[in-house]
C-alpha cells in the first residue's frame, strides 16, 4: 500500500476513529492512564484528554444516578399506594362491623 504524504484534518479523524471500531472488537479495558497515553501519541492535548474524560465519566454518573432516581419514584410510589390500601382496608373493615 502506498501512503500519502498529508491527510485533512476530517480524514485524520475519520481514520482514527475507525482504528479505535477496530482496536475497539479486542474487548481490551485501558485505564485513564493509557487513554491519556494514546491521546498524547495522537497529538490531542493533556486538557483536550482531561475534558473528555470527564465528561465521559459526568455521563456516566447522570445515567446512574437516572437509575437510582427512578427506583426512588417507584419506591415511594409503592409506599404510598400501601399506605392507600392500608387506610382503605381499615375504612372497609370498620363499615362492615
Amino acid at each position: 500500500m502506498r501512503e500519502r504524504t498529508g491527510y485533512e484534518d476530517d480524514e485524520v479523524e475519520r481514520i482514527i476513529e475507525r482504528a479505535a471500531e477496530i482496536d475497539a472488537d479486542q474487548r481490551r479495558e485501558l485505564d485513564a492512564f493509557a487513554v491519556r497515553e494514546i491521546a498524547d501519541r495522537a497529538g490531542i492535548s493533556p486538557l483536550a484528554i482531561d475534558r473528555a474524560l470527564l465528561e465521559h465519566e459526568s455521563k456516566t454518573g447522570s445515567r446512574m444516578s437516572r437509575v437510582k432516581r427512578a427506583r426512588i419514584v417507584i419506591l415511594a410510589v409503592a409506599l404510598v399506594a400501601g399506605v392507600v390500601l392500608y387506610a382503605l382496608m381499615r375504612t372497609v373493615t370498620q363499615i362492615s362491623f
